[in-house]
């Protein structure tokens, strides 16, 4: 491969990277795992008694098909299972509800699903309508999020993400976005909606010369109060590269960061999330 190819290709490789790794690498962002492989048709029966099997690995639910996960690799359109570590005695499932599937687009939503670990007795659900419905972006991949959320004394909090790509070559474009969820009242309900948590993004001529961005956002939970809960501080990090062409033919990088923290409140029991923080519609 020529020189000049080298440089602006590895650095489109190092921003997916960067958004893959932000958002699923941690420890407690895992995709479908042995309670999926092992227990996942005993899961989709006890959620959805009219489920018939059509395959090995395939359940249809009226117009909808739920699939279960292989021991390798994870599709955004598998079912997803993970037990809560704050609660062990609950299991959280992300079940992709797919109306239709083709290499042009999907449509379909996510049921988000607590059972009780060991009897599988479904406790809570809630449905997203249109979250695996893919437009000028597709679905990549999906995670639960069950890193340490705590909102208030008495709310714990675990997550959804979604990672979305685009598929053109002069214009690399990738992101993941957070959902937030808690189990309150005996109901399951979302708290915090949609914000971008990792991504990247240019414009090039696919030999050199153009310009990228990319974004890391991390959450920590700050105190809470008796009305409300707790403040999340959101440390920004934004990347900018541009690639020129060098007097040897060669691409030249330059690159700067900025970082910022904002603080993201709650209006009594719900985070109000900007829309310059929320995914690209």
């Amino acid at each position: 491969m020529p020189s000049r190819f080298v440089r602006p290709l590895c650095l489109f490789r190092a921003l997916a990277a960067a958004s893959a790794m932000i958002a699923f690498t941690i420890p407690t962002v895992q995709a479908a795992g042995s309670e999926c492989s092992t227990r996942g048709a005993d899961i989709i029966r006890q959620a959805y008694p009219d489920a018939q099997p059509v395959s090995k690995r395939k359940f249809r639910i009226g117009d909808e098909t739920i699939l279960l996960p292989t021991d390798v690799g994870n599709h955004p359109h598998e079912l997803i299972c993970k037990r809560w570590p704050a609660r062990p005695e609950l299991m959280l499932v992300a079940a992709p509800l797919m109306t239709s599937q083709s290499d042009d687009g999907n449509t379909g939503d996510v049921e988000l699903l607590v059972l009780e670990s060991d009897s599988l007795k479904l406790k809570q659900r809630l449905r997203l309508p249109g979250l695996l419905t893919d437009d000028a972006f597709f679905v990549s991949r999906v995670a639960l999020d069950t890193a340490y959320y705590r909102l208030s004394v008495s709310d714990l909090a675990f997550g959804l993400r979604i990672e979305r790509r685009g598929s053109s070559g002069p214009n690399p474009f990738g992101e993941t976005t957070l959902w937030l969820f808690v189990i309150n009242d005996g109901a399951l309900r979302p708290v915090l909606d949609n914000i971008v948590v990792a991504g990247h993004q240019g414009e090039w001529d696919t030999n050199c010369t153009g310009q990228f961005q990319s974004i890391e956002r991390t959450l920590a939970m700050g105190y809470s109060s008796p009305n409300s809960y707790s403040d999340i501080m959101i440390t920004e990090t934004k990347t900018n590269t541009i690639s020129t062409v060098g007097r040897d033919g060669g691409c030249l990088n330059k690159e700067t960061k900025a970082q910022t923290v904002r603080h993201l409140s709650s209006r009594g029991f719900v985070y109000q999330v900007p829309a310059d923080l929320k995914r690209i519609e």
